[in-house]
């Protein structure tokens, strides 16, 4: 577990080795490393093939999950704790405003760690970026290319930084360098998205005149709405809902809405008390659906411009092929999730302890007292350390239910044959897995950020307020609505946690290995303009803002994904990034025309 003990105890890294299409492909394949941390990959087959089947064509792809993390980590979780504290973490789970873990489930947890003799402190992007190498010197490749998202970028540096041998290429994507106290400059990741939109309009002559000082008056609308929200046919609309509408863009999943060509006239409404816009936005009617256009409209369209028999027999061949790629993806996306889900046939055919499971769920979901519901929940989950048997299953239903409830669970317990009993303690251990699932990933965020970049005050809420002051974008009602939001995530659960600070963990790293930084205008979790810190000493590197993409951009664009592609195909030629200007949307002016911006 620890590199530089070589006796020592070892951890197992899972992974997923996604083939080449190709018959002879590149000897140096994609090594995907994720995000959180605490966000893994190894069960998320749908999800990573649909980030890099642009490049399977050519490369095998490699996606592990990283120490410490979901697969990379079963000796980790919690159940001891999750059950004596079944109830706050169910509530926290459900709690949407802020979904934060109890500070007493993460000292228990921590506690249990202790019990089992697990060494966390070697949780860490040090250790984590060694088990890099290691992993892909034992799948037999001796050059590889990286690709890291959010935290995976943050490895990727770290990795840079060590620079072991056989790194061929790395693109960094929704940036977060560690020289960056990032935890302290959360805020940027909001504000930025909002200049980056309201930008071009100051720099255009025509938007600038229609709406002057845009991103100054933006920045005072949210003080002003938190104490005088406008009111509108819809109800109030205040600091919260305009915050959303700009943050709410995009999300983590990939999901885009093409808003920003409407905010210059959304604020400037919104001063004089109109709603008018938003209003339209909340009610999805902005941005307007686009109207399906099927072959046959096209091929009418065309031929209505007077083409010739020549162009026509190109706008069937395009057709076609649009129609092909559409099936292709569609195969794709169906393999990935069939695969996902590991349907074979023996579990299809165990029909009855899906049955029973869902009866039994439905039982301990209709107690009515709230701590008779957890109780039977925990000895539920608890029944994943016990030996597949009917008894265990009898003995839980007379333990919880009324006499009426208890018989039809026993009867059809006692239906089961053997290989359904196993197959619904097949089932408990999921949902073991599942319930586990939600709260430890933001303990395996808390491992790594507490331990290292909460050590000596490189971050903290004095340091968060102080740099949100410099900048001048946020008033003081979103400094506190934000500072109390790292209060309350970070500050007060990292104190459960010994500090292991590195000597160079906040050093400007520095390469001259071929990098492409990699940056979404919208993205809410890194800031767009961290991509240009990541890489300022980095000798060998690109760095691209692309508009109208989040966190993670070849989520959100072909043209991100056609840059990153050539970039892994040749890492020193030049690239041809002209889809990027191509991204920039219009404004809509007062009168209602669009607009269209300069890049």
């Amino acid at each position: 577990m620890d590199h530089r003990a070589a006796d020592g105890p070892t951890i197992n890294i899972a992974f997923n080795l996604y083939k080449a299409h190709s018959l002879s492909p590149e000897p140096d394949p994609v090594i995907y490393l994720h995000g959180g941390p605490g966000s893994g990959t190894v069960d998320h087959v749908a999800k990573t093939v649909s980030y890099f089947e642009h490049l399977r064509g050519r490369r095998d792809i490699t996606a592990i999950d990283e120490r410490g993390v979901d697969a990379s980590a079963p000796e980790m979780d919690c159940y001891s704790t999750l059950g004596e504290q079944l109830g706050p973490v169910v509530e926290a789970i459900g709690n949407s405003t802020l979904p934060s873990l109890s500070l007493d489930f993460i000292k228990g947890c921590l506690e249990e760690l202790d019990a089992k003799g697990i060494d966390y402190s070697l949780i860490n992007t040090e250790q984590n970026a060694m088990d890099v190498p290691a992993v892909m010197s034992a799948l037999g490749y001796d050059t590889y290319n990286i690709y890291g998202v959010s935290y995976g970028t943050k490895l990727t540096m770290e990795i840079l930084r060590q620079d072991p041998p056989g790194i061929r290429a790395a693109v960094i994507d929704g940036n977060a360098p560690p020289w960056l106290p990032l935890y302290s400059m959360f805020w940027q990741s909001h504000s930025t998205p909002i200049r980056k939109t309201l930008e071009p309009c100051e720099r255009d002559p025509l938007c600038n005149a229609a709406y002057p000082d845009i991103i100054s008056r933006t920045f005072a609308l949210f003080e002003k709405l938190d104490s005088e929200p406008v009111e509108g046919p819809n109800g109030k609309v205040g600091l919260e809902e305009v915050f959303f509408t700009f943050d709410d863009r995009v999300d983590m999943t990939g999901k885009y809405k093409a808003l920003s060509p409407y905010m210059p006239l959304m604020i400037d409404q919104l001063e004089k008390g109109d709603t008018t816009i938003y209003d339209q936005i909340a009610a999805g009617e902005l941005p307007p659906k686009p109207a399906d256009a099927d072959a046959e409209t096209v091929r009418a369209a065309a031929r209505a411009k007077g083409l010739n028999a020549s162009d026509m027999a190109l706008v069937d061949a395009m057709l076609a092929a649009a129609e092909h790629m559409r099936v292709a993806d569609g195969t794709v996306e169906s393999a990935a999730q069939a695969l996902e889900a590991g349907l074979d046939s023996e579990t299809r055919n165990m029909d009855l302890a899906e049955i029973f499971d869902d009866q039994l769920a439905q039982a301990i979901q209709s107690l009515e007292d709230a701590d008779a519901r957890v109780a039977a929940g925990r000895d539920y989950l608890e029944l994943r350390f016990e030996d597949p048997s009917v008894d265990a299953l009898v003995t839980l239903a007379n333990s919880h239910f009324e006499e009426e409830t208890a018989s039809a669970i026993v009867a059809l317990a006692r239906q089961l044959s053997p290989d359904e009993v196993a197959r619904v303690f097949e089932l408990i251990r999921i949902d073991n897995q599942a319930t586990v699932k939600d709260v430890e990933g933001d303990l395996q965020l808390m491992l790594y950020a507490c331990q290292e970049d909460f050590a000596n005050g490189w971050n903290s809420p004095e340091k968060f307020r102080e740099l949100m002051v410099e900048d001048g974008s946020w008033g003081p009602v979103m400094q506190d609505i934000l500072v109390g939001w790292l209060a309350a995530y970070f500050v007060e659960p990292c104190a459960l946690f010994e500090k292991h600070p590195r000597e160079n963990w906040t050093t400007v790293g520095s390469t001259d290995r071929p990098v492409l930084a990699m940056n979404g205008e919208l993205d809410t979790q890194t800031a767009g303009i961290w991509g240009e810190l990541a890489v300022q000493n980095f000798t060998n590197a690109r760095n691209y803002l692309v508009p109208e993409s989040g966190h993670g951009t070849i989520q959100f664009s072909q043209c991100a994904r056609d840059i990153t592609a050539a970039f892994i195909e040749d890492p020193e030629a030049e690239l041809d990034t002209s889809c990027i200007a191509d991204l920039r949307l219009p404004v809509m002016l007062p009168d209602g025309t669009m607009h269209p911006l300069p890049y």
